[in-house]
């Protein structure tokens, strides 16, 4: 049987909320029957030895900013092109209009289209520059009228990026962000032990990119709310660090003298023996499209408190998850971490029939999505 070749079109493929869910599919997909490949704006991205490990393409393309944007094009134009795909899947935002415009003038007949975020920007409120909202607007309708499937991650997220009358054709398909939940269930009552553990502090975790969208200058003043108010509770911050927000982050810690309270941990391929060593999580973005950081600490039974800045679909239905607004203020989020340690984790058989129900797990996620090629090319 010949195999359907796919081409993954999602920036550099370096460490994200995204970029994980992708290398789930490229992990569970039957390689026998499907050839997945990826483009890279990096040249060595964080997961390119692994992307090769599995068989498949990492191709460089140059970045899409100013003057290189025809340069991304036309290189798109010749990946697509030489290598006959059969599929191909943007993952691009807004600017998905001109990847899929590529894909068309290349001759390839399965474009897809998904949709991540329901909004861009470190401020969401801001009202966008003129050339920045006309900018959306044409790649909205390059997306219209040259996607052949859209495919959202959350309701929210896909009326956003296509608009609601998208949503409504036969050709739009709903398919939930997940994760590998089997490292968080099968260690479920595991003990942890060493470091985080046992020294009179009890942990909250926040997992997140540092950029002002995970809001983590909002996770200093939660910190120094419960250092004022005496409380032993720690935050542990996991995610990329080294720009200029991260600085920021770290000398506001620095001046309010928090170095215990908050702790910077940067990039962790341990995310699920850090929820296991906390006793709740923390989300408090401007905005997502459904995060898959917020599956994994349900996953782990984990009390949550997040935003509410985002849809609620990711939501198991077990009570653990607090929803907050941003301008419910500091109080009010230092009094609900207070009563999310205090809850305790969610019963482990009711989290594992919230993730079959809810199809959170990435195994049900890489089966949805490689069911919609094989039905694009089978309809062909």
């Amino acid at each position: 049987m010949e195999k359907i070749k796919v081409l993954i079109v999602a920036g550099a493929m370096n460490v994200g909320g995204i970029e994980n869910q992708l290398m789930h599919l490229l992990r569970q997909a039957d390689r026998e029957r499907f050839q997945i490949d990826f483009t890279s704006t990096d040249a060595h991205p964080f997961y390119m030895n692994e992307i090769l490990s599995l068989g498949a393409q990492c191709i460089q393309v140059p970045q899409t900013g100013g003057i290189h944007f025809l340069r991304y094009c036309c290189a798109l134009y010749k990946v697509m092109k030489e290598g006959q795909y059969d599929i191909v899947h943007s993952h691009e935002l807004f600017h998905s209009g001109m990847v899929l415009l590529t894909a068309r003038l290349a001759g390839v007949k399965h474009r897809f289209v998904h949709a991540h975020n329901w909004m861009e920007g470190n401020n969401p409120k801001a009202k966008k520059a003129l050339k920045r909202r006309v900018y959306n607007h044409v790649m909205q309708r390059l997306i219209q009228w040259n996607a052949t499937d859209f495919v959202a991650c959350s309701t929210l997220a896909g009326k956003f990026l296509y608009g609601e009358r998208v949503t409504e054709q036969p050709n739009y398909h709903l398919v939930f962000n997940s994760v590998d939940t089997s490292k968080f269930i099968e260690k479920y009552d595991q003990p942890e032990s060493g470091k985080f553990c046992d020294d009179g502090w009890i942990n909250v975790l926040q997992v997140g990119r540092f950029t002002p969208v995970k809001n983590q200058l909002f996770t200093v003043e939660i910190a120094k709310e419960l250092n004022r108010r005496g409380k032993k509770i720690r935050i542990l911050c996991a995610g990329n660090v080294g720009g200029d927000y991260d600085d920021s982050v770290a000398a506001k810690i620095a001046e309010y003298g928090l170095e215990e309270q908050m702790l910077l941990l940067g990039v962790r391929k341990d995310i699920d023996v850090l929820m296991r060593k906390s006793a709740a999580f923390l989300l408090p973005s401007l905005y997502e499209g459904m995060p898959l950081v917020l599956i994994e600490a349900q996953a782990s039974g984990l009390p949550c408190v997040t935003a509410d800045t985002y849809s609620r679909e990711v939501d198991f239905g077990l009570g653990t998850v607090n929803w907050l607004q941003l301008e419910d203020g500091v109080s009010a989020w230092v009094d609900a971490v207070e009563r999310a340690v205090q809850q305790g984790r969610a019963e482990k058989e009711a989290v594992v029939r919230a993730i079959d129900k809810g199809g959170f797990d990435s195994r049900i996620f890489a089966e949805k999505t490689c069911e919609l090629y094989q039905s694009a090319v089978k309809g062909t």
